[in-house]
């Protein structure tokens, strides 16, 4: 599966980093106010006047926080923190870019005022001992939201990982059962009962496809991906059994190009739609059901046309299960359902 870079959307932005935005507002204006008060400038610490000045600063400090934000989010395209050289890299320019936003933005508030009141709100040799202050605090905002982001990050890749795990084994659980289950077994053996009593020959042939087709689920259902040439070899065997079973009630349709052959698509894929086509559709000797199976250069079809039984159960499952398997690989079926018509298209991978 490709994992792209950390993809930054709003969930980043919920009530606990406004929390943690609102607490790095008041420690900074508690740091900069007591450090007036450690220069005599006792009037200047009170709770009234580091409240009001908390109503100033927490903006400030928002708007301050996106800019960090942006600086990461960029930063983390091109520096990644899987490489040593780039980690060096990303820590300078960061802390060099976080030095910068703080005295651009200091001078620029100054100077806003200014040129609103006409006098300087801070002296400058405030400003520049607020700027230094500042300075530390955005640092260390930094890496903050660095460990903030790495560890929403991470937690979220367990998440996903352990999700997929479960539906991975899901997924091979229901085509181990949707094979291997008593009813297809069932039909298969009276099948070949019927076979023995007037075509020994052709009942040898259907015991060995049998033998194929379940060999074929138990080695291959932890597999990821299976070529198109692998698939059909399987589908053959497979296509055998319903065939002998059904005779020309079933038609199937296998029109794959040679040059498709190595495409790669999920294992039993194809099984499973054509265990639902029969499955759910009315199969008789005036209504045979039609199956068509083809291949293009990026995907391969599944078409079969509609013929309702009188008690129908779900078509969820096996679609579920396929589609499950394609959001691994950031990849989606197409399903088109008309009154008359089913059809699934699942791309190559």
């Amino acid at each position: 599966m490709k994992l792209p870079n950390l993809q930054y959307t709003n969930r980043f932005f919920n009530w606990k980093l406004i929390l943690l935005l609102a607490f790095y507002a008041i420690t900074f204006q508690v740091i900069i106010d007591f450090s007036y008060w450690l220069q005599n400038n006792e009037a200047l610490f009170s709770f009234k006047n580091l409240l009001s000045k908390f109503l100033i600063n927490f903006p400030n400090l928002l708007f301050i926080c996106y800019l960090d934000y942006r600086l990461i989010q960029k930063l983390d395209i091109h520096f990644s923190w899987n490489n040593y050289s780039s980690m060096i890299k990303r820590f300078f320019i960061e802390f060099f870019l976080g030095i910068i936003i703080i005295i651009v933005w200091v001078i620029l508030i100054n100077l806003i005022i200014y040129l609103y009141k006409g006098q300087e709100i801070i002296p400058f040799k405030k400003i520049f001992y607020s700027s230094i202050i500042g300075v530390i605090i955005n640092i260390l905002l930094i890496l903050t939201m660095e460990f903030y982001f790495q560890y929403t990050r991470h937690y979220e890749t367990a998440l996903d990982n352990a999700w997929l795990k479960k539906e991975n084994s899901h997924f091979q659980y229901e085509i181990l059962k949707n094979q291997l289950n008593p009813h297809f077994l069932f039909n298969s053996l009276n099948t070949l009962s019927a076979l023995v009593s007037f075509d020994g020959n052709k009942a040898k042939e259907f015991t060995r496809k049998l033998s194929n087709v379940y060999r074929h689920v138990l080695e291959q259902h932890n597999k990821e991906l299976i070529t198109l040439e692998e698939e059909i070899n399987f589908l053959k065997d497979y296509i055998f059994l319903l065939k002998t079973r059904f005779e020309s009630n079933l038609q199937i349709s296998v029109q794959i190009k040679d040059v498709h052959l190595t495409k790669k698509i999920i294992p039993m894929a194809l099984q499973i739609l054509i265990e639902n086509a029969v499955k759910h559709n009315s199969i008789t000797d005036s209504k045979p059901l039609k199956i068509n199976i083809i291949s293009d250069a990026n995907s391969i079809t599944v078409h079969n046309i509609i013929q309702h039984k009188k008690s129908e159960a779900s078509w969820g499952i096996g679609l579920k299960n396929i589609r499950m398997q394609y959001a691994k690989f950031n990849q989606e079926i197409n399903v088109i359902v008309t009154p008359n018509d089913f059809k699934v298209i699942l791309p190559f991978l």
